[in-house]
């Protein structure tokens, strides 16, 4: 249901697309195809993509990703040349955003 939700919204070529957690419900090989899609829509179509989503991953194939906490804008970063060091600079970005640093202790129980 969730790769046929994709194709209707492709289908007409927009040139904007609005994704909500596009790859909830997938299993990573199906993920991994709907982000190599919208990532060749965007780059060769030109087609902006909005894109919410809580995937580390998912969000490793955007240009530039921000960060909401609360309701409120903390942070952004973006993509520049190497995935692979955009996804760990999410992976950080994600760690500082844990919960409030009252939540738990240094204390080894």
């Amino acid at each position: 249901m969730q790769r046929t939700a994709i194709a209707r919204a492709i289908i007409h070529q927009p040139t904007l697309i609005l994704a909500d957690e596009p790859t909830g419900n997938l299993d990573s090989k199906a993920a991994k195809d709907v982000m190599g899609l919208f990532e060749q829509i965007n780059q060769q179509d030109g087609v902006t993509l909005f894109m919410v989503t809580h995937d580390a991953v998912a969000a490793s194939y955007c240009n530039r990703v921000i960060f909401i906490k609360d309701g409120k804008f903390y942070n952004e970063i973006y993509k520049g040349n190497n995935r692979q060091t955009f996804f760990q600079k999410i992976l950080d970005m994600l760690s500082l955003l844990g919960g409030d640093h009252h939540d738990l202790s240094t204390i080894r129980l």
